[in-house]
């Protein structure tokens, strides 16, 4: 597939709105995130709705870096895994945040961006308390 069309696609496709029709404004979801720093909320609150779509990091995910973050393969995915957009950095570094290329990936720390910019691609930056409940798990070893 051409390039310009799965970045097309991706646009359309790798943002999912809640479902009251939202996308990833200040909604129910991010006030409940200042209390979660679990994989299984984040799975639920964040990989699932704004990056586990089929052109996005679903299954194979072979055009966004192979990062499936779809239940059950997340945490495979990302602990300890070197960061296919930055060979210098892992994905998620247990307990050190500021070593974790996601947190680059979604705009949350400063570091060289992915290709294609802030994830989620084409969509809202995810809302700063899901961003923050990431950092949290990260800082908390980022138990499966």
């Amino acid at each position: 597939m051409p390039r310009a069309l799965w970045i097309v696609l991706c646009f359309s496709a790798c943002t999912a709105a809640d479902p009251d029709g939202s996308t990833d404004g200040p909604g129910a979801s991010c006030e409940e995130a200042v209390d979660h720093s679990d994989l299984a909320w984040i799975q639920s609150n964040v990989f699932d709705r704004s990056c586990s779509t089929p052109s996005c990091h679903r299954g194979v995910a072979s055009n966004a870096g192979f990062l499936d973050l779809s239940g059950g393969r997340t945490h495979g995915s990302l602990v300890g895994v070197t960061s296919t957009s930055s060979a210098s950095w892992k994905r998620i570094v247990p307990g050190d945040p500021s070593r974790s290329y996601i947190l680059v990936a979604i705009g949350h720390i400063p570091g060289p961006l992915p290709i294609d910019g802030v994830m989620p691609l084409g969509g809202p930056m995810l809302c700063v308390e899901k961003r923050d409940a990431i950092q949290r798990w990260i800082e908390a070893g980022a138990q499966p």
